[in-house]
């Protein structure tokens, strides 16, 4: 699906399609983007070590090999004029005991910090729940690092609602 966003100066047209195997190189790019890059641009460099791994780009390989290979799991890609601009993913999780037990819970969600502010999320975002819509989902989850702010705001102006807050202390 291709739509045009009024938010640039130059509006460029703004497909979003479906992410393969194929595409393993531009996601795992976004991928280490995201988990690297970004999550030290807001989180604070003492709370690292209480959410790194070890051996990070292994780990980020198998776990994007892993969500391409999830029948449950979409992948969802946004180009602008050809050119990955942003992407995220999600899996459909069912948990009998609650009362909205089909959920679709959003594992990654990124755009290049030049298309941030101009919608690319929101139509990630609205493709991706569309998805989970058709496949009976009832509730969407997402979560962010709480220094991760611009992503916060993303969230609250899409309908999001905090639900819980997670600490750690290192021992």
């Amino acid at each position: 699906r291709a739509e045009r966003l009024t938010f640039w100066p130059m509006a460029p047209t703004i497909t979003v399609r479906e992410g393969d195997a194929s595409d393993y190189d531009v996601l795992i790019g976004f991928h280490q983007r995201l988990y690297q890059g970004h999550r030290d641009e807001v989180v604070p460099r003492d709370d690292l070590a209480l959410i790194e791994y070890r051996d990070y780009e292994n780990i980020l390989r198998d776990d994007l090999r892993a969500i391409l290979k999830d029948r449950n799991s979409h992948v969802l890609i946004a180009e602008s004029e050809g050119t990955a601009v942003g992407y995220i993913t999600g899996r459909v999780t069912v948990e009998r005991s609650r009362v909205l037990p089909r959920r679709g819970v959003i594992e990654d969600w990124y755009v290049v910090s030049e298309a941030r502010g101009a919608g690319v999320g929101a139509l990630l975002l609205r493709d991706l729940e569309q998805r989970f819509a058709e496949a009976g989902c009832e509730v969407i989850e997402s979560a962010t690092w709480s220094g991760n702010h611009g992503a916060r705001r993303a969230h609250d102006a899409l309908g999001f609602r905090e639900i819980r807050v997670m600490y750690r202390k290192r021992i």
